[in-house]
């Protein structure tokens, strides 16, 4: 994928064809949302703007004949968040704002996306009523389709962000992305704002459960960049890595977020990393 990214970087007429033809593609929205990351992250956002005006033309024409936003919003997040990682140097920031458009977009899906959302509604419903189960109220079904679909945009735009920024290092600044990565620490006042949103998504519950579940996915990546970055200052390597995931979705399976989200928590009050020596540090004082 580097020649991709190393042939939108030419000029603005690739990189408006690099995001049309994928948001074109059902299944290549996220590619065309990581070249729209990587213009902005390197270029600025009125370069971003130039080419979101022109290269979002497929996602809108699906939205309006196909009831479709996936796209088109995911475009939109991107732009946003690449914007402001352009702008702050943080990802701590960049999950932060992602929570809240992940809650915004809730709020957008019905009026958006209403025709897909029943047409979904109306599936869950005749698949569960074949399988004999009970049917939950249409509203209820309604309101938890939006809630993922809300996440599953904003987390695909976060991903493709990655993406960008990978592209951007391997271009201009090879390992950027790996020691960002690997420091990414959420402040004690984001933890505590998402740690608020879940408590009070989880108490009030019905519509207020977007909050939490908008703000686990911004938790649980830095608990990922925590195990990652002690892993890697203790140089364990990617068998260290595996063993971890092997662990984490085969033996904790339903607790594997949950140990996640309370490994961010911890770490943005006590600074984990910074308490552990590397390998080279306990060599040197032997």
């Amino acid at each position: 994928m580097s020649g991709l990214a190393k042939w939108v970087m030419k000029k603005r007429l690739n990189a408006i064809i690099g995001v049309m033809v994928f948001g074109l593609i059902p299944v290549m929205f996220w590619l065309a949302a990581a070249i729209l990351g990587l213009v902005v992250l390197r270029k600025g956002i009125r370069e971003g703007i130039s080419v979101l005006a022109w290269g979002c033309l497929p996602a809108l024409v699906v939205w309006i004949l196909q009831g479709d936003a996936t796209a088109l919003m995911v475009l939109v997040d991107v732009i946003l968040l690449s914007y402001l990682l352009r702008s702050t140097v943080s990802w701590s920031w960049v999950l932060l704002v992602g929570s809240f458009l992940a809650v915004i977009s809730s709020l957008l899906q019905p009026l958006l996306m209403g025709n897909i959302l029943n047409l979904a509604v109306t599936l869950v419903q005749n698949v569960l009523t074949e399988e004999g189960v009970e049917v939950p109220d249409r509203n209820l079904i309604f309101n938890q389709a939006v809630m993922a679909i809300s996440i599953f945009q904003v987390v695909i735009a976060i991903l493709s962000l990655f993406l960008a920024r990978k592209w951007q290092a391997g271009l201009y600044n090879p390992g950027g992305l790996r020691t960002e990565f690997h420091q990414l620490r959420l402040p004690v006042a984001f933890s505590l704002v998402l740690g608020g949103m879940i408590l009070i998504g989880e108490s009030l519950g019905g519509s207020f459960s977007i909050l939490s579940q908008a703000a686990v996915p911004a938790l649980v990546l830095p608990g990922l960049a925590l195990v990652h970055g002690v892993l890697a200052k203790k140089e364990i390597g990617v068998v260290g890595l595996i063993a971890f995931y092997l662990v984490g979705f085969f033996v904790l399976n339903v607790y594997f977020a949950n140990i996640l989200v309370a490994l961010c928590v911890i770490d943005s009050f006590v600074n984990i990393r910074s308490r552990i020596q590397g390998k080279a540090s306990n060599s040197s004082d032997s």
